[in-house]
Order: C-alpha cells, then structure tokens, then sequence
C-alpha cells in the first residue's frame, strides 16, 4: 500500500514539474517604438528610443509621443515629450538585463490621471543591442482612486 502511495505521489510530482508555470498575459494594448539605441561609455549604457501611443489605446488614455533615454540598471526615468503630453500624465522607462546576455529588458509605464483616479499602463520587453524598433505589449493597467 505504502509503495502504491509513494508511486502515485512520485507521477504526480512529475507531472508538476513537467508543465511550465508560465500564463500567458493579456496584451491590452500596443506601443511601437523607433529610432532604438544602445550606447555606451565607460560604466553606463543607456537604451534610447521613441515610443507613442494614440488616444484612447486603453479606457480613455491620452495619447503621448515621448523620447525615452533610460539608464541601465537604474530607477525609472521620465521620457521627454515630444509633443504636448496631457495635464498630469508621464511616461517613465527603464532597462535591465534580459533572460540571455544578449538581450535587454525595456520597461515602459504611462501614468495620467481621470478626475480623482490615477491610471498606469506599462508593459515590458526583451530586445537586442542591434533592433532598431521593437513593439512594446501593454499587459497592465491599474487605476487608484
């Protein structure tokens, strides 16, 4: 009886293990970057590039068009706009290392505001030192009242 436990436990346990724990996440919306740039000096890299979005690419956002300049392995940095932003909305970037050592991981979050509620979409992805655009999928939007 007790082998007959330990055998079933042991095919479970497998069975666990062989299934990836990866879900998939919901893409809510697209942003297209250009204009992608590595550079470094000494010390620092930063990750270059121009990201927008239109108006109303998720529950009444603003539209932005932005210039991101984001240093490596550091906090979130402030994009400059390059045009107009809406009154109380930013966009912020950043980048780490990615999975394999030729990759980057891009951050990306776009915060504004809708009466008393502050909204923030974000979303992130993995790129190389040599693409010169990527999409950035949008997998989260939150509000805080």
């Amino acid at each position: 009886m007790l082998a007959s436990v330990i055998t079933v436990v042991s095919a479970l346990a497998a069975s666990v293990v062989a299934v990836p724990d990866v879900q998939a996440r919901e893409v809510l919306a697209s942003w297209p970057a250009t204009n992608f740039q590595k550079a470094c000096t000494p010390g620092h890299c930063q990750a270059m590039f121009d990201i927008s979005a239109p108006a109303g690419y998720a529950k009444d956002a603003p539209a932005f068009k932005v210039t991101c300049k984001a240093p490596q392995n550091q906090a979130y940095v402030k994009c400059e706009s390059a045009s107009p932003l809406a009154k109380d909305s930013s966009v912020q970037s950043m980048f780490t290392d990615g999975a394999s050592k030729d990759a980057m991981k891009i951050s990306v979050f776009h915060i504004w505001n809708e009466g008393a509620t502050t909204f923030n979409a974000s979303g992130s992805v993995e790129v190389t030192p040599s693409a010169t655009g990527f999409t950035l999928p949008v997998t989260s939007l939150t509000g805080i009242a």
